[in-house]
């Protein structure tokens, strides 16, 4: 039984902001890097454990998708990812 993804407000924030600078500067490339962004983050309702571990953090993962990360938590018991943050890899990694 796969998981459910679960995008959390400030996840859904992050995501508007990141798309909106890149309409602002790639328009031609910004919808294919949205769907294969999602695409990417859905295949955690398969492989949950798809992610690294981000140290320091109990129980967060992070899935790599140039130039971006998706931060996450597993629910086991609810069979739920939760997503925390989507954040440039440039940027300082952001606290949970």
């Amino acid at each position: 039984m796969d998981f459910e993804i679960f995008y959390t407000e400030p996840a859904l924030a992050d995501l508007e902001e990141i798309l909106a600078w890149s309409w602002a500067h790639h328009p031609a490339t910004t919808e294919r890097f949205a769907n294969s962004l999602l695409n990417h983050v859905d295949l955690l309702s398969t492989f949950p454990y798809l992610g690294t571990r981000v140290r320091g953090y109990a129980g967060v993962r992070r899935l790599s998708h140039s130039p971006l990360g998706a931060y996450y938590r597993i629910h086991e018991d609810l069979r739920l990812i939760e997503i925390l943050h989507f954040w440039h890899g440039a940027r300082i990694a952001p606290k949970f």
